[in-house]
């Protein structure tokens, strides 16, 4: 097989002027040239048929990995809200107590502790409902963490195998 396909001008443009081995030696020359280019072409269309498949392989596999790492980042996202809540939650609740606590403790200076005391109890009262309420978000975290875990840990093969390969073609 040649190694290049000569140009068309390695031809004769006019067969009138050959004799009949020359006709048929210019002949033979074409047909296996165009042989060859059929084969070729058949290389070409066939690896360009493998290529297409692995294309579409490696785009599941992004589009699957793509989706996992969507949903951990959705699940990431609504865990940060719940903590930003939580210590919300706890700051504001800890502000009440101490700001109740100073009015008491200058209340109880000027004789009239009774209604500061009401309040610093109301106050307390509030961080206690508060801390309960948080731990309660503290399961739903933990709870979202375990799904989380479970999520990245629970790969398809195909993951799995996009991990695991060295990225050659075999």
């Amino acid at each position: 097989m040649p190694a290049t396909i000569p140009s068309t001008t390695a031809f004769p443009s006019k067969v009138s002027d050959l004799d009949r081995a020359a006709l048929e030696a210019a002949y033979f020359d074409i047909r296996g040239n165009y042989k060859s280019l059929m084969l070729s072409r058949g290389r070409y269309r066939s690896i360009s048929v493998k290529n297409r498949a692995a294309m579409d392989v490696l785009e599941e596999r992004l589009r699957t990995i793509a989706e996992r790492e969507a949903s951990v980042r959705a699940e990431a996202y609504e865990m940060l809200e719940i903590v930003t809540d939580v210590i919300g939650e706890l700051e504001d609740a800890g502000d009440d107590l101490v700001s109740e606590f100073e009015a008491y403790q200058k209340g109880k200076k000027t004789y009239q502790g009774g209604s500061f005391l009401r309040r610093l109890i109301r106050a307390v009262i509030q961080f206690i409902n508060r801390w309960t309420s948080s731990k309660d978000q503290l399961q739903k975290l933990i709870d979202k963490k375990e799904s989380m875990q479970k999520i990245v840990s629970n790969k398809n093969p195909i993951q799995k195998q996009l991990e695991l390969s060295d990225g050659s073609d075999n």
